[in-house]
C-alpha cells in the first residue's frame, strides 16, 4: 500500500513561542495581535476596501483573503492589489518578527521527521509564514535544520489567498506526484485547509484545545507531539 504526502503547518506545529498566547476556542488572546489586526484593517479600508467587511474580522488571515476577494471582485488590477496585500504585510511582519524572536524548536520534531524520513514518506511544508523566515528558521541549527526534510515549501509569499483557504496546499501537490496527504497542523485553519483540499487532518495540539474544540476540527488524529506521528500512520 502507497504511503501518503506528509504535508507540516510550521508555527505552533514545529516551532513553537517560548511564551506561549493564550487561546479561547480558536482566538488568540494576545494584545500584540490585536494591535496588528487595526493596522490592517486600517490600511484596507484607506485603499477603498469597505469598513464593515473587516470590521469584525478577528484573523490576520481572514483580514488578507477578504482583503484580496473584494478587490478582485471590484475590478482592480493585480497591481493594485499587490500594492494593498505589500503594506498589510509590513505589520503581518513585524508580528512575525517578534513572534519568531521568542521561538524554539518544540520537543521530538526532529525524531519525528528523522523517524518518517526512515519510513519512506515524502514530506513539504505548508506555511503562513514569509519565505523570509521559512528560510531563515528552517536552515538554522538550534531549529534541527528540518528544512532538509521537505523537498518543497509553499509561504504566504507564493501564493495569492493564504489558509484557511485551500490555495497553499493545491500549489505544493503539483511538486508531488501524490494526491493523498495528510495535513498536520495545530489549528482551526489548518484543518479547515486540508479539508477543502481533500485531505485528511492530524491535529498536533500544542495550543492545548479542548474536547469541544477538537471534536469540531473532525481530525483523523490528536498527536501531542510529532514524535508520535510514526506510529500513529503505521497502525492506521
Amino acid at each position: 500500500m502507497s504511503k501518503p504526502l506528509l504535508l507540516f503547518d510550521m508555527d505552533g506545529t514545529l516551532i513553537i513561542q517560548g511564551e506561549k498566547p493564550t487561546y479561547t476556542g480558536t482566538l488568540t488572546q494576545y494584545s500584540s495581535y490585536l494591535s496588528i489586526k487595526q493596522q490592517m484593517k486600517q490600511i484596507v479600508v484607506k485603499h477603498g476596501v469597505q469598513t464593515e467587511l473587516v470590521m469584525d474580522l478577528n484573523r490576520m488571515s481572514h483580514i488578507w483573503n477578504a482583503t484580496r476577494h473584494y478587490l478582485e471582485e471590484n475590478g482592480c488590477s493585480e497591481e493594485k492589489i499587490q500594492q494593498v496585500i505589500d503594506e498589510i504585510n509590513v505589520p503581518f511582519m513585524e508580528e512575525e518578527r517578534a513572534d519568531h524572536a521568542v521561538s524554539v524548536l518544540l520537543p521530538g520534531t526532529i525524531e519525528g521527521l528523522e523517524s518518517l524520513r526512515r519510513l519512506g514518506y515524502e514530506m513539504g511544508l505548508v506555511t503562513t509564514a514569509s519565505r523570509e523566515s521559512y528560510d531563515r528558521i528552517s536552515n538554522q541549527e538550534e531549529y534541527g535544520c528540518f528544512g532538509e526534510y521537505f523537498k518543497h515549501s509553499v509561504t504566504r509569499d507564493d501564493v495569492k489567498y493564504i489558509k484557511p483557504e485551500p490555495e497553499p496546499i493545491h500549489r505544493i501537490l503539483k511538486h508531488y506526484n501524490n494526491s493523498d496527504f495528510v495535513y498536520i497542523g495545530d489549528a482551526d485553519h489548518d484543518a479547515q485547509a486540508s479539508k477543502a483540499a481533500g485531505g485528511r487532518f492530524v491535529l498536533i495540539n500544542t495550543r492545548e484545545y479542548d474536547d469541544e474544540t477538537i471534536e469540531s476540527f473532525a481530525p483523523w488524529a490528536v498527536i501531542e507531539s510529532l514524535d508520535q506521528l510514526p506510529e500513529t500512520l503505521e497502525s492506521s
